[in-house]
Parts: C-alpha cells; sequence; structure tokens
C-alpha cells in the first residue's frame, strides 16, 4: 500500500505533464524488471523491497491507463464502453491466479515470475504503437487550486472521494477479513476450497455482469446504480449473519460480484463525468488517493473490531457504513448532477 499511497497522487500531477504513453511504457518495463528479481530474493525484508518498488512502478500505469481512457471515451454510451473495458480487466484477474496457480505446481515458485515478465513485454509491446498519448502542456500544478480554467477541489469532487474511501471498508473484509469469519464461523465453516469457490464465482459474476452493467448505467444514470449497488451490498453482509450453509454462501458470492462491480463502475463514470477538462491525471491521482487511504485506515480498524469485539460485530460495521455510504451517495450524487 505505501508504494501506491507515495505515488499515485505524484503519478497524477505528472500524467497532465508528460506523455501518459511514455509512463505506461515506463511503468510496465520497470515492474517487468522487478519482477526478475523476485526469483532472487532471499529474505522477507528483500520481498517488502521488491514489492514497495513494484507498486511505486505500478502506480505510473494505474493513474495514467485510468487518466487516458477518461479522455478516450466516447461522449455517449460511457457506460457501455467503460464496462467492456473492465470486463476485459476482470478476466485477466481471474485467469492469472490460476494460471499461477498451475504453473507453480508444475514447474515450481520461480518460473510464474518468469512467465509474468514474459505477459508483461507483449503490454509494453501493445502500449508503443497507441497514438493518443494524453499529452496537456499547459496543465500547470499550481492550477490546481486556483481560478485558471475549471477549479478541481470542489464540494463536488471531494464528495466522491469521501464515497470512494468509505467504500474500501467492503474490499478490506471482502479481501483480508471475510475468509477467515468464513472458516471460523461454526454455520459455515468453510474450508479453504469452499472460500476459493466463493472468491471465483464473486470474480466472475464481477466480470460477467460489468458489460450489461455498463449499459444500463447509460440508461438510467450513476445516482441510482451507486446508492443501490452500495445497499444491496449491505443487505447481502447481512445475511451473512443468518445464513447457513454453503450454497446461501455461494449465492452471496455472485450478488457481491454484481454489486461490488457495479460500484466501482459507477463511481469510476460519476467522476469522469465531473472532472474538469485538461486535468484528468491529478483527477485520477487523488480518486485513487483517496482508496489507499480508506484502505489504511479501515485494514486495522476491522483487524481491531473482529479481535477485540466478535466476528459477527464486524460484519454488523461493514453492513453499516455501507448503508451509510449508500444514503451519502444518494445525496451528494444529486448535488453533483445538479451542478454539472
Amino acid at each position: 500500500m505505501l508504494g501506491w499511497f507515495i505515488f499515485e497522487p505524484i503519478t497524477g500531477i505528472l500524467a497532465d505533464r508528460v506523455r501518459k504513453k511514455k509512463l505506461i511504457g515506463f511503468s510496465i518495463l520497470f515492474s517487468t524488471i522487478v519482477s526478475l528479481f523476485y526469483p532472487l530474493a532471499t529474505s522477507f525484508s528483500h520481498f517488502a523491497l521488491l514489492t514497495f518498488t513494484r507498486t511505486s512502478a505500478m502506480s505510473l500505469n494505474a493513474v495514467s491507463m485510468k487518466a487516458m481512457i477518461a479522455e478516450l471515451l466516447p461522449s455517449t454510451e460511457k457506460g457501455k464502453t467503460y464496462g467492456r473495458y473492465m470486463a476485459a480487466v476482470s478476466m485477466g484477474g481471474i485467469l492469472g491466479p490460476v494460471l499461477g496457480g498451475i504453473l507453480t505446481t508444475l514447474a515450481g515458485y520461480t518460473t510464474p515470475f518468469y512467465i509474468s515478465a514474459g505477459i508483461s513485454c507483449i503490454g509494453l509491446a501493445a502500449t508503443l504503437p497507441l497514438k493518443h498519448d494524453g499529452t496537456n502542456t499547459r496543465a500547470i500544478i499550481g492550477d490546481i487550486t486556483s481560478n485558471k480554467g475549471a477549479k478541481l477541489i470542489t464540494r463536488t469532487f471531494l464528495g466522491i472521494l469521501v464515497i470512494r474511501g468509505l467504500y474500501m471498508i467492503n474490499m478490506v473484509f471482502r479481501q483480508d477479513t471475510l475468509p477467515i469469519f468464513l472458516h471460523e464461523n461454526p454455520r459455515f465453516g468453510a474450508s479453504e476450497t469452499e472460500i476459493g469457490v466463493y472468491m471465483s464465482i464473486t470474480q466472475f459474476s464481477s466480470a460477467l455482469s460489468q458489460i450489461s452493467l455498463g449499459a444500463l448505467t447509460d440508461r438510467v444514470g450513476t445516482r441510482i446504480m451507486i446508492a443501490s449497488s452500495l445497499g444491496l451490498e449491505s443487505l447481502g453482509y447481512f445475511t451473512l449473519t443468518i445464513a447457513t450453509g454453503v450454497v446461501p454462501l455461494y449465492v452471496l458470492g455472485a450478488l457481491h460480484g454484481v454489486c461490488g462491480a457495479s460500484a466501482d463502475l459507477n463511481m469510476m463514470i460519476h467522476l469522469m463525468k465531473i472532472m474538469p477538462q485538461g486535468k484528468t491525471g491529478i483527477v485520477m491521482g487523488l480518486y485513487s488517493e483517496s482508496e489507499n487511504v480508506g484502505g489504511i485506515i479501515m485494514s486495522p480498524i476491522m483487524g481491531v473490531i473482529y479481535d477485540s469485539m466478535s466476528p459477527i460485530f464486524a460484519v454488523y460495521i461493514v453492513s453499516a457504513t455501507l448503508v451509510a455510504d449508500s444514503a451519502l451517495s444518494a445525496l451528494m450524487t444529486k448535488k453533483m448532477l445538479r451542478k454539472s
């Protein structure tokens, strides 16, 4: 998290002043080189340093890519187009871990790192022919809060950052705490395999739903989609406190996948609608930083609540926070749409 936290906002500023294609290419190249050093690591400190270096390099890609996509999306059917892009990203996220697991079993722990580096080279080769580079030579750092051009730091923009930051409690709980809860709770007693199936169902439902979700967003708008997605995710977590067995768990996995995909997609589309022109880089950098801050704050809080209070209470906290975020998004996005 530290690499993202430090370099994503810096990358946001750079992305409005330097060719985004160059930043993406450098990020892929540097992270590829770092991947080749993983098999040479001999201690935990080596892995920590390599991971920090890798996420620092990847921040150049993440922010620049989001900014470039925001500039390339058509004025109509933004949701449908962005949904297709996110579906492709999600499929990569599904295939990558499966491929890594198979390669590790068949060829050992070092081979996947070399394969990963090779795949990154393919990505680099695909980046170089891009004609759009997203250059904005007139972007000036001092204009961020000035009256020159469109103002960035507004209540509208801060509102979406708060909504996104609060939403990270869902991401933290699902990735870090939920597997422990499902394994320890006697009503589920889920094995590692059953937890893996739940996670796979979540990923597949997320990937498969994004194209249709984007098209639906174009019809009903981001406000309804964000608020309803957060509300349904909250209901899903609350159901975990009364459900029993793995079958309801798998159904909830599908629900969480669709709702999570909807929330992610619609928050980003809404951000693209309200961002000022010429500042896509800094907007995406600050948006990513809200995720980093939310994750850094929520991770230890969830751990303390789970251990010192009770696992069930931790689920209630997540559910209640999502309800509050849903209400906040309904209010804030309404004001945003009026202003924009």
